[in-house]
């Protein structure tokens, strides 16, 4: 569709980040749009913003998403009712019945990590694949003591803190700390754009 001047091409941006046809016999086409947008997280200036794209995962700062969201916690959904997000994710997350539904991805709890792809930081994932949690290989000084073998698999103890005293007690053995090992985190709901509300 070949566009006379720049306010045409701006609102032929807007009608197409909508997903609508150009039809230049229609002049409600720009309301259309404008609405559409607004309804789905997006925003004029010939484009929609970067996350409300039918397959983005986003995190919210409440703990149910808003409309045309849906909360990846593993579910099998619909594919016909989520024929959009069907389109886009397919069956990488679960097969779901291998018939009518497919499956969300399950973020719940889980720490997302950027795809390597052949940087090498991260080798030889696949993309979607689940990673187990993992300690670094490391040793512990023994200040020259030796010992049973530790929690660590090391033949000497290792140097334990003193609760409250900001010191250490090396020759200490014994096991410390929680059930996972983690960075200082918050808890937010991670969800999928499944589809685009209907404008009220």
């Amino acid at each position: 569709m070949q566009c006379l001047s720049p306010v045409e091409s701006e609102v032929l941006n807007v009608v197409l980040a909508a997903d609508i046809a150009p039809d230049r016999m229609d002049d409600t086409q720009l309301l259309q749009a404008i609405e559409t947008l607004i309804a789905g997280g997006g925003s004029g200036g010939g484009g929609v913003i970067a996350g409300s794209e039918i397959g983005s995962v986003l995190a919210f700062a409440m703990p149910t998403p808003p409309n045309g969201w849906l909360v990846c916690d593993g579910s099998a959904i619909s594919r016909t009712e989520y024929a959009d997000l069907f389109a886009t994710i397919g069956t990488l997350w679960g097969h779901g019945d291998q018939v009518s539904t497919f499956n969300l991805p399950d973020l719940r709890g889980e720490f997302v990590r950027g795809f390597d792809e052949g940087r090498g930081v991260d080798a030889g994932r696949t993309f979607g694949s689940l990673q187990g949690d993992e300690v670094k290989q490391h040793s512990h000084s023994n200040n020259g003591q030796t010992g049973p073998i530790n929690s660590h698999g090391s033949t000497y103890p290792y140097r334990v803190a003193i609760a409250g005293s900001g010191t250490f007690a090396g020759g200490n053995t014994g096991d410390f700390g929680g059930d996972e090992t983690r960075p200082r985190n918050v808890a937010m709901t991670y969800a999928i754009k499944a589809f685009y509300p209907s404008a009220s």
